[in-house]
């Protein structure tokens, strides 16, 4: 107990010899530090930088955009997400910030988004297998001739003499 006394007794000392001016700078810098942080975390999460963080893909393995709002967040798209925010401060267009990633990071850092085709395809695919179920399931509801001679058989069709001697005789054999 008596140490941590001592050495809080020590940095008092020593914070006396330090000149006022000094120490306020360093508070005013650290103070700005945690300001300037909080300032362009925000900035960061607006459309403008989203919009454009849309268009890139995500380096670090997730296969995601540089939009990407990860739990946690990745720090390689927060990293290029203060870029983008820097460029657009700095003035540059959309265009002009893709083309300086793609400069940096090669051209298949550029997200493609699907066509026509992508965006439609599982839709046709879903209304395709639909029909088939449906063509199925109608086909098997579909009415079955009636046998020729069955209880509800059409009136004037006949069983075959043959066919009913044979039936009469088999018949026969269990009595």
């Amino acid at each position: 107990m008596l140490n941590l006394r001592g050495r809080a007794a020590s940095v008092l000392r020593a914070s006396r010899r330090v000149p006022p001016g000094v120490l306020r700078s360093c508070l005013l810098v650290a103070v700005m530090t945690v300001a300037g942080f909080a300032q362009t975390g925000a900035d960061l999460e607006s459309g403008a930088v989203l919009r454009v963080g849309a268009k890139l893909k995500c380096k670090c393995g997730c296969g995601q955009t540089m939009a990407c709002q990860m739990p946690g967040g990745c720090a390689l798209c927060k990293t290029n997400r203060t870029k983008i925010y820097q460029m657009q401060q700095a003035g540059m267009s959309d265009q002009q910030i893709m083309d300086r990633f793609v400069a940096e990071n090669g051209p298949e850092i550029v997200v493609i988004p699907p066509g026509v085709g992508g965006v439609l395809g599982p839709y046709i695919a879903l209304g395709l297998g639909l029909i088939a179920v449906l063509y199925t399931i109608r086909r098997y509801m579909a009415k079955k001739p009636a046998l020729a001679g069955a209880a509800g058989a059409a009136p004037g069709e006949a069983i075959d003499p043959a066919t009913l001697e044979q039936i009469e005789k088999d018949m026969a054999k269990f009595d």
